[in-house]
């Protein structure tokens, strides 16, 4: 008697072949690529046209602004009319309002700008919390839907590192107008194509307008999922400001990018190794785990003697990451109140987005006073709150069943 042997694929192999998802993920790939340069297109587009350093970070900070406040408007409008409309509609306004300020005249003066970087930053069309929307319904498989998640938080990983490479160093760097002018091109092509999707066309919209207080915001385990958000991003913010401060203060500033892509890579392949081992049997115990794993690594980070001592441990502090945002990524999926899972992930990506630009303000005031050191520790310090405030709520975090 013969048996028939298989082997059996990785849940990362079987999530990309599952029907839609590898499309999606490089559809989206392009599509958020813009949005993580938007900021610093616009600081560079304020300097091109002689605005003053302040002047550029006021500009930057609108589109970051409007950004945290855009997101979740726009995702409770997909939850009520569908993705297509909504994707289209805002990627309109947000392209061309990039479009129009690379076309100002050279002569306009920069604070014309903050009106623009505030309309584009809001307009932002939410693609990468609809594609974690739509896993929670095209991938029914729970394990496989964990290594889509994993694979999906790695893609931002990858888009973090390429966004400024293809937008800023390789055109905005030369032509700050005309990286402001591709990334708008790139950002409504990807967007449509997307939104045009069967998936995107086949996500159900509740065509109810909720009142006031009936978002996901009213659900205790969305709340805790937005603290542990909101201190990643001011994790990330003052990681990166700090990075930036220590390779001035050694004299290397050129090795900025090198650290920020060793940052990259950790959580990279943290996320790849994420997607191939299956999801937690404690999505809630995992999650503080790796809170507390990010705390620590950041802690560390106070402690390098010298840049390549710091990239060694960037790479270490990182391999939480990309893990961490899995957990985070499921759980919101399946603890969202039905018809507010969209708004519940833009939510997520506003405490991220705020956090950051806290974490980049504290840690300026930081490094001014003390130096990087200082910053290091009030990153980790930022998101060991985040695992504190979770600590005792951490069974609203257990999903049912």
């Amino acid at each position: 008697m013969s048996v028939a042997s298989t082997t059996p694929s990785s849940p990362a192999l079987l999530a990309l072949r599952s029907p839609g998802v590898a499309r999606l993920l490089g559809l989206s790939m392009l599509a958020r690529a813009p949005e993580t340069v938007l900021a610093l297109l616009f600081l560079l587009r304020t300097r091109d046209l002689g605005g003053s350093y302040a002047l550029a970070g006021a500009v930057s900070g609108s589109a970051g602004l409007g950004m945290a406040f855009g997101a979740p408007v726009l995702g409770r409008a997909i939850d009520r009319v569908g993705q297509p409309v909504v994707l289209v509609l805002s990627v309109a306004i947000a392209s061309a309002t990039m479009l129009g300020a690379a076309l100002l005249p050279d002569a306009t003066p920069a604070w014309a700008l903050l009106p623009f970087a505030l309309a584009a930053g809001a307009t932002q069309p939410p693609v990468a919390p609809c594609v974690r929307a739509m896993f929670g319904r095209i991938v029914r498989d729970p394990g496989v839907r964990h290594a889509a998640l994993a694979v999906e938080a790695t893609v931002q990983e990858l888009t973090f590192m390429l966004g400024p490479l293809l937008f800023v160093s390789l055109i905005a760097a030369h032509d700050p107008a005309l990286g402001l002018g591709v990334a708008a091109l790139v950002l409504a092509v990807a967007t449509v194509v997307f939104a045009a999707g069967r998936e995107s066309r086949a996500m159900p919209a509740t065509g109810v307008r909720r009142t006031a207080g009936a978002g996901p915001l009213r659900r205790p385990p969305i709340r805790a999922l937005l603290a542990i958000s909101f201190g990643l991003g001011t994790m990330f913010g003052a990681t990166e400001l700090a990075i930036t401060a220590s390779a001035e203060e050694a004299g290397s500033p050129g090795a900025v990018g090198l650290l920020l892509a060793a940052y990259c890579v950790g959580s990279l392949i943290a996320g790849l190794a994420t997607a191939h081992r299956g999801p937690w049997g404690s999505p809630e115990r995992a999650l503080l785990w790796l809170v507390l794993a990010c705390t620590v690594g950041h802690g560390l980070l106070a402690l390098a003697p010298g840049l390549w001592s710091l990239g060694l441990l960037l790479v270490l502090a990182a391999a939480a990451i990309a893990p961490l945002f899995t957990v985070v990524y499921s759980l919101c999926g399946q603890l969202a109140g039905e018809g507010t899972v969209t708004e519940a992930f833009t939510w997520l990506g506003s405490g991220l987005f705020a956090g950051t630009a806290a974490g980049a303000a504290v840690a300026g005031l930081l490094v001014a006073a003390a130096g990087p050191p200082a910053a290091y520790l009030a990153a980790a310090v930022a998101v060991g709150l985040a695992g504190l405030y979770v600590l005792p709520r951490r069974a609203a975090l257990r999903p049912a069943g």
